[in-house]
């Protein structure tokens, strides 16, 4: 199983009980190091209710508990998941016809199995995500630099040019 991590729910009420298992977690590596492979264990009320987890399932247990322990939401999702044009368009923030545009331009990769519907992988539409944040990271970087040694006053006036040209 695969999973992609995303943070777009609200910030968990946890947070301290994922800093406990984080917390846990890095003693018991610091504590047993490259030692024998450590095991661990979902352990239920009864006394016999325990199942060992394997080390695909405690690394997106760990990244989970690491995420909400810095105080952010989490949504896993299983990879090979296919959306509609209208769920990639939400997780996006954008218009379903901006994504149909985006995968008629070769952006957005999509799945045309009849005329119309079109079908997104999740991992393609997280993919898309990440390099829009990227290119618009690198933007406000660039443009910030820009105007590094500039005053207020030239900014003000920068920024009202640019309203009145929009």
């Amino acid at each position: 199983m695969s999973a992609l991590l995303t943070n777009p729910l609200p910030v968990p009420s946890s947070s301290e009980s994922a800093a406990r298992v984080v917390s846990f977690i890095e003693a018991h590596e610091a504590r047993f190091g490259d030692r024998p492979a450590p095991a661990y264990y979902l352990t239920g009320a009864e006394e016999h209710e325990r199942v060992e987890l394997d080390a695909q399932m405690f690394s997106v247990l760990r990244q989970v508990a690491e995420a909400m322990k810095a105080g952010r939401s989490v949504t896993v999702f299983a990879q090979g998941q296919q959306l509609t044009t209208q769920q990639a368009a939400e997780i996006l923030g954008i218009s379903r016809p901006t994504i149909v545009k985006l995968i008629e331009d070769g952006e957005l990769p999509a799945n045309v199995p009849g005329q119309v519907r079109r079908k997104l992988l999740l991992e393609d539409v997280i993919a898309y995500r990440e390099r829009l944040y990227a290119r618009r990271n690198s933007f406000i970087e660039r443009s910030s630099r820009a105007y590094e040694d500039a005053d207020a006053a030239a900014i003000a006036a920068a920024l009202a040019e640019a309203r009145e040209a929009h």
